[in-house]
C-alpha cells in the first residue's frame, strides 16, 4: 500500500501542515534596502531622463536657431544677387533705349545723305531742252555730238568752287 500524501509521516507533500519559521532580522532589513535603492534608483533615472530631455530641447532650438541663421544668410545673399540682376537689367534697358535713338538719329542721317546724294545728281545732268554745241549742229538732231557734262565736284561749305 502507498501512504497517503496526507498522512502524518509521508513526505509526498512540499508544503507542510506546520508555519513557516520566522526570518531573520538581516533579511527584514536587505528587502527594505533592496525596495530603497530601486526607488532612488528609479528617481535617478527619473531625474536623468527629464534632464536629458531640456538638454535635448535646448540642442533642437540652437540647432533651429542656426538653421535660421544660416537660412537669413542664404535669403539674404539671394536678394544681393537679385539686386544685382536688377541694376544690370535696368543698365541695360538703358542702353537699349540709346541704342534706338542712336540708331534712329543714324537712319535720318541715312536718308539726308541719300536726299543730298540725289540733289547734286539730279543738278548735274541735262536738262530736256537740247543745248546747241559750238559748231552750229543741234543736240537732238542724228549724227550730231553732244560733249560730256562735267561731274559735279565736291564744293566748299562757304559756296560755289571757285577757278
Amino acid at each position: 500500500m502507498d501512504p497517503s500524501p496526507l498522512a502524518p509521516g509521508s513526505t509526498g507533500s512540499a508544503s507542510s501542515a506546520g508555519p513557516l519559521p520566522p526570518l531573520p532580522d538581516w533579511v527584514l532589513w536587505l528587502q527594505a534596502g533592496f525596495t530603497a535603492l530601486v526607488a532612488v534608483l528609479f528617481v535617478a533615472l527619473l531625474l536623468q531622463t527629464r534632464q536629458q530631455g531640456s538638454k535635448i530641447q535646448e540642442l533642437q532650438q540652437r540647432l533651429q536657431g542656426l538653421e535660421n541663421s544660416r537660412a537669413l544668410e542664404r535669403t539674404t545673399g539671394l536678394e544681393d544677387q537679385l539686386r544685382n540682376a536688377v541694376e544690370r537689367l535696368q543698365a541695360l534697358e538703358r542702353d537699349s533705349s540709346r541704342l534706338d535713338v542712336l540708331q534712329a538719329e543714324t537712319d535720318a542721317l541715312s536718308a539726308q545723305l541719300r536726299q543730298l546724294g540725289r540733289a547734286p545728281a539730279a543738278a548735274g545732268t541735262p536738262s530736256a531742252a537740247p543745248v546747241p554745241e559750238r559748231g552750229g549742229s543741234e543736240a537732238g538732231l542724228p549724227g550730231s555730238s553732244i560733249a560730256p557734262a562735267e561731274p559735279a565736284g565736291p564744293t566748299p561749305q562757304g559756296g560755289p568752287a571757285q577757278p
